[in-house]
């Protein structure tokens, strides 16, 4: 009977020892797996993405390895790491929610104004239509869910972010590769 007390007194500290083994475990491999951010884009969308991980790769092999790593990321995301939600390369978001993150992007490169159905806001061209909801069609549709939750359909529009380091206008950019990826993502256009 007292060894059995004993096992049972040690119950607690072994679940302990388990959160804690399984926390540095998935520390190890964040690091592994991950990339740093001037090897990393991140395109943040704001509707469901049931197919983020094909998105992702499909965006990796139509930049050719310029980047190592492209994350697809829902505007969900931010709850574990508001970080990446923040500093993200590009956005895909609804016109409704346009103002409410105005102060991520930055006004549309050179390289994009020949694109159809830009988005001025005061009088600066900020976003390219990426989703008609009239003609229901957009980049990566077969990827990305544009109907919201409420089930209204509504216009959406891509930006680019004003902390990427993959856009050349930006501080400390490394490269241009945020710009392909939106060509890229055009070409996906259904």
């Amino acid at each position: 009977m007292r060894t059995f007390r004993k096992v049972i007194a040690l119950i607690p500290l072994l679940i302990l020892w388990l959160m804690l083994s399984i926390f540095l475990w998935g520390f190890v491999f964040n690091l592994i797996t991950d990339a740093p951010p001037a090897e990393k884009l991140t395109l943040c969308v704001d509707a469901e993405t049931p197919e983020a991980t094909r998105l992702a790769v499909l965006l990796e092999e139509m930049l050719g390895g310029k980047v190592r790593m492209v994350k697809v990321r829902p505007f969900d995301y931010a709850m574990f790491d508001s970080a990446a939600l923040t500093g993200a390369d590009l956005f895909i978001v609804p016109s409704s929610h346009v103002e409410t993150y105005q102060e991520w992007f930055r006004p549309l490169p050179e390289e994009m104004k020949d694109q159809a159905h830009l988005l001025e806001i005061g009088g600066v061209v900020y976003g390219v239509r990426a989703y008609n909801a009239a003609a229901d069609q957009g980049i990566a549709k077969n990827c990305i869910q544009y109907t919201g939750s409420n089930g209204v359909k509504e216009d959406y529009y891509l930006f680019f972010g004003n902390r990427s380091v993959h856009l050349k206008a930006n501080e400390n950019a490394v490269d241009n590769a945020a710009v392909d990826a939106a060509l890229c993502l055009f070409g996906l256009y259904k």
